[in-house]
């Protein structure tokens, strides 16, 4: 069980980790932006079934849905032919992008991302920030993101500017097999963690750190084959302090 302490963070209260102090659970005072996907049951457009908070991309008849699963997880279901699948972004489709990350100057941010494949070297994922884009696996242009690709069960962070990247191998999945991944980007380093353990710590010296875009919390799944695999999502979340 996890135990809660209260830690000032740039005149911000953040409720972190008492052990694992990179984990960032709330977080209150001016400028803190944050977000966390109700994996339980998130509100859903009546007629597309899709979530209202996010700018959302269907390639043909690939769903979003809550599963029965204990503390709530959102399902992903692709179409049935390969490079089927969903893309969401933060951000609805009345006006407006909804890009409000900055990694300008070292503004604290915590990110996490709870995911399960059901054929992962038959799959596309992706997950953290991105700028506007419908296609994120197939060559977003800037981004601070895990991802892995189709015929390939490892995870990458990855760190992207101007279409040129840096990524780091952080992890392997198995099929069917809880990942957490998270990032703490505090005092102008990225730490990287799989499942708890720290996997990378990363300057924000690194020529591809993007730091001259907005950008949007961001989700792809995308099918490597003609199968309709599954994506399941049992967290989402980040946390920035934007002074």
């Amino acid at each position: 069980m996890a135990t809660i302490e209260w830690k000032e963070v740039r005149n911000c209260l953040v409720a972190r980790d008492a052990i694992n102090t990179w984990k960032w659970y709330d977080a209150f005072g001016p400028n803190v932006i944050k977000y966390a996907l109700n994996t339980a049951g998130c509100s859903t457009d009546d007629s597309t079934g899709m979530p209202v908070d996010f700018t959302n991309t269907l390639v043909n008849a690939s769903t979003f849905a809550h599963g029965d699963v204990q503390g709530g997880a959102v399902i992903l279901t692709a179409g049935g032919a390969e490079d089927d699948g969903v893309s969401l972004q933060l951000g609805d489709e009345l006006g407006g992008a909804g890009e409000s990350v900055s990694f300008a100057t070292d503004y604290p941010t915590y990110f996490a991302v709870k995911f399960q494949l059901e054929d992962v070297d038959q799959a596309d994922f992706l997950a953290g920030f991105c700028v506007t884009d419908t296609a994120l696996c197939a060559g977003v242009t800037d981004g601070i993101y895990f991802r892995t690709l189709d015929a390939s069960g490892v995870v990458y962070f990855v760190l992207e500017q101007d279409s040129v990247e840096s990524a780091t191998a952080v992890d392997t999945l198995a099929d069917a097999t809880d990942l957490l991944c998270e990032f703490l980007y505090y005092g102008h380093n990225l730490y990287v963690y799989a499942d708890n353990v720290l996997m990378a710590t990363i300057a924000d010296t690194d020529a591809n750190f993007c730091n001259d875009e907005l950008l949007r919390l961001s989700l792809e799944f995308i099918d490597g084959e003609a199968e309709g695999n599954t994506a399941t999502v049992k967290e989402l979340r980040f946390i920035q302090i934007q002074r």
